[in-house]
Protein backbone atom coordinates (compact mmCIF):
# COMPACT_ATOMS: atom_id res chain seq x y z
CA UNK A 1 0.00 0.00 0.00
CA UNK A 2 2.79 2.15 0.68
CA UNK A 3 4.06 1.90 -2.98
CA UNK A 4 1.12 2.78 -4.19
CA UNK A 5 0.90 6.22 -2.69
CA UNK A 6 4.73 6.81 -3.10
CA UNK A 7 3.94 6.05 -6.94
CA UNK A 8 1.28 8.44 -7.00
CA UNK A 9 3.25 11.05 -5.08
CA UNK A 10 5.73 10.55 -7.64
CA UNK A 11 3.81 10.85 -10.14
CA UNK A 12 2.14 13.65 -9.25
CA UNK A 13 5.86 15.65 -8.58
CA UNK A 14 6.79 14.75 -12.07
CA UNK A 15 3.89 16.91 -14.02
CA UNK A 16 4.50 19.30 -11.83
CA UNK A 17 8.10 19.71 -12.54
CA UNK A 18 6.92 19.25 -16.12
CA UNK A 19 4.62 21.86 -15.74
CA UNK A 20 7.06 24.18 -14.72
CA UNK A 21 10.10 23.25 -16.93
CA UNK A 22 7.49 23.62 -20.13
CA UNK A 23 6.42 27.13 -18.80
CA UNK A 24 9.93 28.48 -18.09
CA UNK A 25 10.67 27.55 -21.85
CA UNK A 26 7.97 29.44 -23.20
CA UNK A 27 9.36 32.27 -21.12
CA UNK A 28 12.19 32.13 -23.44
CA UNK A 29 10.44 31.66 -26.20
CA UNK A 30 8.77 35.03 -26.12
CA UNK A 31 9.17 37.03 -29.64
CA UNK A 32 12.06 39.43 -29.76
CA UNK A 33 10.81 42.83 -30.11
CA UNK A 34 11.44 44.32 -34.04
CA UNK A 35 14.62 46.33 -33.58
CA UNK A 36 12.76 49.71 -34.61
CA UNK A 37 11.58 49.63 -30.64
CA UNK A 38 14.87 50.03 -29.68
CA UNK A 39 14.85 53.66 -30.64
CA UNK A 40 11.48 53.86 -28.95
CA UNK A 41 12.81 52.47 -25.65
CA UNK A 42 15.95 54.79 -25.94
CA UNK A 43 13.91 57.37 -24.94
CA UNK A 44 13.26 56.21 -21.57
CA UNK A 45 12.53 58.75 -18.70
CA UNK A 46 10.71 61.96 -17.86
CA UNK A 47 10.54 64.25 -20.56
CA UNK A 48 9.54 67.74 -19.87
CA UNK A 49 7.91 69.95 -22.42
CA UNK A 50 5.25 72.84 -23.53
CA UNK A 51 2.15 71.38 -25.81
CA UNK A 52 -0.71 73.82 -27.13
CA UNK A 53 -4.22 72.93 -25.04
CA UNK A 54 -7.72 72.97 -27.18
CA UNK A 55 -7.57 76.68 -26.42
CA UNK A 56 -4.54 77.28 -27.96
CA UNK A 57 -2.73 78.26 -25.09
CA UNK A 58 0.80 76.42 -24.17
CA UNK A 59 1.17 74.82 -21.14
CA UNK A 60 3.63 72.31 -19.33
CA UNK A 61 3.70 68.55 -20.10
CA UNK A 62 5.75 65.84 -18.61
CA UNK A 63 5.59 62.65 -20.72
CA UNK A 64 7.44 59.45 -18.85
CA UNK A 65 8.25 56.66 -21.13
CA UNK A 66 9.20 52.98 -19.92
CA UNK A 67 10.53 49.65 -21.09
CA UNK A 68 7.65 47.41 -20.22
CA UNK A 69 6.91 43.65 -20.76
CA UNK A 70 10.19 41.93 -20.70
CA UNK A 71 11.38 44.07 -23.27
CA UNK A 72 9.19 44.05 -25.90
CA UNK A 73 6.86 47.31 -25.66
CA UNK A 74 7.35 50.79 -24.35
CA UNK A 75 4.87 52.68 -22.43
CA UNK A 76 4.32 56.63 -22.59
CA UNK A 77 2.73 58.52 -20.51
CA UNK A 78 1.08 62.38 -20.48
CA UNK A 79 -0.20 64.26 -17.79
CA UNK A 80 0.80 61.33 -15.67
CA UNK A 81 -1.02 61.10 -12.35
CA UNK A 82 -3.34 63.65 -12.96
CA UNK A 83 -6.67 63.44 -13.94
CA UNK A 84 -6.28 63.91 -17.99
CA UNK A 85 -3.75 61.19 -17.26
CA UNK A 86 -3.39 59.31 -20.94
CA UNK A 87 -1.39 56.00 -22.09
CA UNK A 88 0.20 54.91 -24.93
CA UNK A 89 1.73 51.57 -25.59
CA UNK A 90 4.11 50.97 -28.64
CA UNK A 91 4.59 47.33 -29.33
CA UNK A 92 5.78 45.11 -31.98
CA UNK A 93 3.15 43.91 -34.94
CA UNK A 94 2.68 40.17 -36.03
CA UNK A 95 4.65 41.19 -39.25
CA UNK A 96 7.63 42.74 -37.48
CA UNK A 97 6.19 46.43 -37.73
CA UNK A 98 5.18 48.72 -34.71
CA UNK A 99 1.68 49.44 -33.54
CA UNK A 100 0.81 51.69 -31.07
CA UNK A 101 -2.42 51.54 -28.55
CA UNK A 102 -3.51 54.85 -26.58
CA UNK A 103 -5.66 55.15 -24.07
CA UNK A 104 -7.39 58.08 -24.19
CA UNK A 105 -8.79 60.28 -21.55
CA UNK A 106 -11.92 60.81 -23.87
CA UNK A 107 -12.70 56.95 -23.02
CA UNK A 108 -11.57 55.50 -26.12
CA UNK A 109 -8.61 53.19 -28.05
CA UNK A 110 -7.36 54.24 -31.05
CA UNK A 111 -4.50 51.66 -32.55
CA UNK A 112 -2.20 52.78 -35.33
CA UNK A 113 0.86 51.74 -37.39
CA UNK A 114 4.20 52.43 -37.92
CA UNK A 115 3.71 53.25 -41.77
CA UNK A 116 7.29 55.37 -42.13
CA UNK A 117 10.58 55.62 -40.09
CA UNK A 118 13.85 56.80 -41.06
CA UNK A 119 15.19 56.03 -37.66
CA UNK A 120 14.51 59.60 -36.19
CA UNK A 121 10.57 60.28 -37.56
CA UNK A 122 8.15 57.93 -36.81
CA UNK A 123 4.98 58.02 -38.86
CA UNK A 124 1.85 56.29 -37.09
CA UNK A 125 -1.67 56.15 -39.04
CA UNK A 126 -4.57 55.03 -37.95
CA UNK A 127 -5.32 50.93 -38.13
CA UNK A 128 -9.00 50.87 -35.58
CA UNK A 129 -9.91 51.21 -32.55
CA UNK A 130 -12.42 50.68 -29.25
CA UNK A 131 -15.36 52.85 -28.28
CA UNK A 132 -14.71 55.00 -31.68
CA UNK A 133 -17.19 56.38 -34.04
CA UNK A 134 -15.04 57.92 -36.79
CA UNK A 135 -17.60 60.33 -38.07
CA UNK A 136 -18.65 61.61 -34.90
CA UNK A 137 -15.95 60.48 -31.79
CA UNK A 138 -13.34 62.83 -31.20
CA UNK A 139 -10.21 60.81 -31.31
CA UNK A 140 -6.23 60.63 -32.04
CA UNK A 141 -6.18 59.96 -35.98
CA UNK A 142 -2.53 59.52 -36.30
CA UNK A 143 0.90 60.47 -34.83
CA UNK A 144 4.23 61.77 -35.81
CA UNK A 145 6.92 61.01 -33.03
CA UNK A 146 10.22 62.99 -33.96
CA UNK A 147 13.40 62.98 -32.05
CA UNK A 148 15.36 65.80 -32.62
CA UNK A 149 18.57 65.18 -30.65
CA UNK A 150 19.44 63.60 -27.62
CA UNK A 151 17.20 66.15 -25.45
CA UNK A 152 14.95 67.34 -27.68
CA UNK A 153 11.74 65.31 -28.94
CA UNK A 154 8.46 66.44 -30.87
CA UNK A 155 5.24 64.74 -31.36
Amino acid sequence: MYKKYLFVVLLVLGMLIFTVAISEEAIHRTKPAPEVLNTLKALEGEWVGTHSNHKGEEEQVTIIYRTISAGTAVEERIFADTPKEMITVYHGSDNGGILMTHYCALGNQPRMQLKNTDGKSFEFQFLDGANIDRESTGHMGGLTLTILGENSIQQ
